[in-house]
């Protein structure tokens, strides 16, 4: 059966892609994209690209780390990050909501101190607050996030060269759809008379279109942002 796992570790996405007997390791380690816990869960194959499309910038990864590491790492990070700092690291890998103890848990803070934080957060508009329940929860804001990583290709580039990043990834997403015959990445169906290697290549080529098109967002996204700001562009 093929399958991918997804660990997700301090400030680390692990995705652990198997195919029959083989088995690729990457790892994403962008700051503030994922929640910092230690979990795992088995993702069918169909479900592959609720993962990939999720997961930019895919490294490899491999060797696994040694026992400890994560815990070790996670003492280094409490020693070495200003508290306000780790909320908002735990809160922006927070997809879906948490209470405030299981933010502060992740956070190695008090409740009242993540409270605070959160409190502030929700002000400044990148983290949203959820009260429909009977506690309150928070998750980051997706709209921030997506307008932040937009927000730096605007900084970061001309306003031709946005232009022209967007027009050589167009081009390569409509490879993409050729090669595939299909309209969207999740849209390929993997053929399941092919070989383990076949397989492989096909969901490194996929999961390169993938992060294709969601660079396509985020440049659309940062030449929406250049119009608007005329050039004045902020961090």
């Amino acid at each position: 059966m093929h399958s991918i796992q997804c660990s997700l570790l301090v400030g680390e996405v692990h995705v652990v892609c198997q195919v029959g007997a083989k088995t690729r390791r990457y790892v994403d380690a962008r700051d503030g994209d994922y929640e910092f816990e230690q979990s795992a869960c088995n993702i069918p194959i169909a479900n592959i690209f609720a993962v990939i499309t999720n997961i930019s910038d895919i490294h490899m990864f491999d060797p696994a780390p040694p026992d400890g590491a994560i815990t070790k790492e996670q003492e280094v990070w409490t020693e070495t990050t200003h508290t306000r700092n780790r909320i908002r690291s735990v809160a922006f890998g927070l997809r879906d909501p948490a209470t405030v103890a299981i933010i502060a848990d992740r956070a190695q803070c008090s409740a009242n101190t993540a409270r605070t934080h959160l409190e502030e957060f929700v002000t400044l508009g990148i983290v949203r607050k959820y009260e429909e329940t009977t506690e309150t929860r928070y998750a980051r804001n997706e709209a921030y996030l997506r307008w932040r990583r937009a927000n730096e290709h605007a900084v970061s580039h001309s306003f031709e060269e946005l232009i022209n990043e967007l027009g050589s990834l167009e081009r390569i997403h409509d490879q993409y759809q050729e090669q595939f015959n299909s309209g969207t990445p999740s849209d390929v169906d993997l053929p399941a008379e092919a070989t383990h290697d076949e397989i492989e290549t096909q969901l490194e080529t996929i999961s390169e279109w993938a992060m294709v098109c969601e660079e396509i967002g985020r440049y659309r996204e940062a030449i929406r942002i250049a119009r608007r700001t005329g050039g004045r562009f902020t961090t």
